[in-house]
């Protein structure tokens, strides 16, 4: 039972467990997280996608396997920390024994060592007496810096955890354009969005601004896949992409138009009766030899030659029609004319609880505070006696060493 304690404690499985843990966090952040089995097969192909589902790399946080490895880490720096602990308190207690017990003194005169008294005194080194002997110890402190380093990684582990879990998450899709109000008050607009970059390289990116309730502090920011913005407690990720259809619908009796985005089948019409029909939009088409088309139905990247499948409901009779970009239908007294498509994104937008990251950073200033313990705060001892002094440190006190030498020559 003690080996397989020891292990679990062990540098080399921790070490082991941190690899492992920041191999799936890479996995994760490279990789789109929670997303439709058709959005990974158009962006890493069909093979890659099979691959990314089997191994739960498209929700990597939520996997068992990565539960498991952060559970053990968890376990693995509890008991780190409960051993060093025990190891710290006997260690600060070992040095001021040792103190006490040094024998191997440097000779010091009387007046010598009332100089070195008042030295120690004058930098707020506590004293113990022990036997007519006097044992000035400082940075005690530093002794615990190892024990808090590993303390603060398991909190930053702990409460991230539960940032993670307790979060609000929602899924938007925002038009180019348009505002999304949030329920504080936040407002996110999308400036624009894209699909493919200048170059016609895949590139999904969307322009957002974000602004407070008031008005006061206002954000813009391009985001991508792993490139979220943060504002006002919010997390916004760029998470899918869509393709609408556009339409602009003229009354040719007043003149009156309107402009409309199409997302899903719809019948669009004034009196109820006569109208038109919109069933879907393809991203392309091939026309074969004999002037057939063959409808594209699915692409990774934006709609190069999309085509409008409209029906035309005039009089009672239903006509099919492929149309595109720019061409016009006149139904009675209402024209549609159909219009480039409008690629939009999905956003996902994320919302810690403010108590929750409150406790988190702190934690980020135990660590901070923590490893200043480990390297500017080294705990010395130092004896002095009437006949002569030591001084003792798990390092090397070099520059005390030099101080003293100097007030001693200046004594003499």
């Amino acid at each position: 039972m003690k080996k397989v304690i020891g292990f679990l404690r062990s540098m080399k499985f921790g070490m082991i467990l941190l690899v492992l843990v920041i191999a799936c966090s890479v996995a994760g952040s490279l990789i789109v997280q929670q997303g439709e089995a058709m959005d990974y097969v158009r962006r890493y192909g069909a093979d890659a996608a099979q691959l990314i589902m089997a191994l739960g790399l498209d929700d990597v946080f939520s996997a068992p396997y990565f539960i498991v490895l952060m559970a053990a880490l968890c376990l693995n720096l509890t008991l780190c920390s409960i051993v060093r602990l025990s190891r710290t308190i006997r260690a600060a207690a070992a040095l001021r024994g040792q103190a006490h017990r040094a024998s191997a003194l440097e000779p010091l005169e009387e007046e010598q060592a009332k100089k070195l008294c008042a030295f120690f005194e004058k930098r707020h080194y506590r004293c113990e007496e022990k036997d007519g002997d006097r044992v000035y110890t400082k940075n005690m402190a530093g002794f615990y810096g190892s024990f808090l380093t590993h303390l603060s990684f398991l909190l930053i582990l702990i409460i991230g955890a539960a940032a993670v879990m307790t979060a609000d998450v929602r899924d938007q899709v925002v038009m180019p354009g348009e505002t999304l109000t949030l329920e504080d008050g936040t407002m996110i607009t999308v400036e624009r969005f894209q699909i493919e970059d200048e170059t016609g390289t895949l590139d999904y990116a969307s322009v957002l601004t974000a602004a407070s309730a008031d008005g006061k502090r206002q954000k813009q920011q391009e985001i991508r896949v792993n490139e979220p913005l943060s504002f006002n407690g919010y997390k916004i990720y760029q998470q899918t992409y869509g393709t609408a259809g556009a339409v602009r619908i003229a009354n040719l009796t007043n003149g009156i138009e309107e402009d409309m985005l199409l997302t899903e089948s719809c019948f669009l019409t004034l009196d109820g009766r006569n109208g038109m029909f919109f069933q879907a939009l393809y991203p392309g088409y091939v026309q074969a030899e004999d002037g057939s088309v063959m409808l594209v139905t699915s692409t990774s990247g934006a709609y190069e030659d999309p085509v409008y499948d409209v029906l035309s409901v005039s009089g009672g009779v239903t006509t099919p029609v492929l149309a595109f970009p720019d061409e016009t239908l006149t139904i009675g007294d209402v024209s549609f004319t159909l219009l480039d498509p409008v690629s939009y994104p999905g956003l996902r937008i994320k919302h810690m609880h403010t108590e929750i990251l409150g406790m988190l950073y702190a934690t980020f200033v135990l660590i901070v505070a923590a490893l200043y313990l480990c390297f500017f705060m080294v705990p010395v001892a130092v004896k002095v006696t009437e006949s002569g002094y030591a001084v003792l440190s798990p390092k090397t006190q070099t520059g005390l060493m030099i101080e003293l030498e100097a007030l001693l020559k200046e004594e003499a």
